[in-house]
């Protein structure tokens, strides 16, 4: 995923620290080979390039039955083939029946960067809670936090976006995701009504229960009009967004 992975554990001995750190790492490595396009042995990248139907995992597929659900959930803003030249959508039908799939024109291309650094670090959360982990904050490329517990000096786990060091972002069992230019000025956010980079004077954080969820809304937040994010937001309750400039 060429992102920097960092964890703060609390009240764990190194030696132990450091094996949950491993298996977080391998767990990384193994979703960035299901979700990367840009890997030629990955299911997505020979999705991408089979024009019939498709038989995928298990992950995989539920993957994109979420994102279609959520697609439609976020009125379109939150879409994996928002690369794409062709603007039809549904761009890709899911088949329950022996879970495979089919994309819907030859030029659609799925992409699955709004949602597997999220995913990714909803399952990184678990296993530390697997392994009895009450206090922890990991880092995903200064784009995606989430919190376990409370810091062991207060009642919160305190972050700052990178975008702006002042500003202080409060998270208890909650995860933050942040969308927009980020620290380069350069967005890579693509508004799937036109197929045009969307470009902003803020960078747009959400936070909420769900490392995912985080990161799916604040990728169609920062996408869609500012006259629609209201009603976006609106159906997904406990979940805020903030403007970051």
């Amino acid at each position: 995923m060429h992102t920097l992975i960092e964890i703060l554990f609390v009240h764990h001995g190194r030696q132990e620290a450091e094996s949950m750190a491993e298996g977080m790492k391998n767990m990384v490595r193994e979703e960035e080979k299901v979700f990367s396009r840009h890997l030629s042995e990955s299911p997505v990248a020979g999705l991408n390039m089979t024009t019939g139907p498709v038989k995928v995992g298990e992950t995989l597929y539920f993957a994109l039955e979420l994102c279609e659900a959520m697609r439609k959930g976020t009125v379109g803003y939150f879409d994996i083939a928002a690369l794409s030249s062709f603007r039809g959508r549904p761009a890709y039908k899911c088949i329950p029946s022996d879970h495979s799939v089919v994309r819907n024109a030859p030029e659609v291309m799925l992409d699955f960067g709004g949602y597997a650094k999220g995913y990714a670090l909803e399952k990184a959360v678990q296993m530390l809670r697997d392994a009895g982990v009450t206090s922890a904050l990991l880092n995903f490329g200064n784009s995606s936090v989430a919190a376990l517990g409370t810091h062991p000096l207060g009642e919160n786990w305190n972050v700052s976006p990178q975008r702006n060091p002042e500003m202080v972002i409060r998270l208890r069992d909650s995860a933050l995701s942040i969308s927009g230019n980020g620290y380069s000025g350069k967005s890579h956010i693509v508004n799937p009504a036109d197929g045009k980079t969307a470009v902003k004077n803020y960078d747009l954080g959400v936070t909420g229960k769900s490392a995912l969820l985080c990161e799916i809304l604040s990728t169609a937040l920062y996408a869609a009009p500012e006259s629609e994010c209201e009603k976006i937001l609106a159906s997904f309750g406990g979940y805020e967004a903030v403007k970051i400039y």
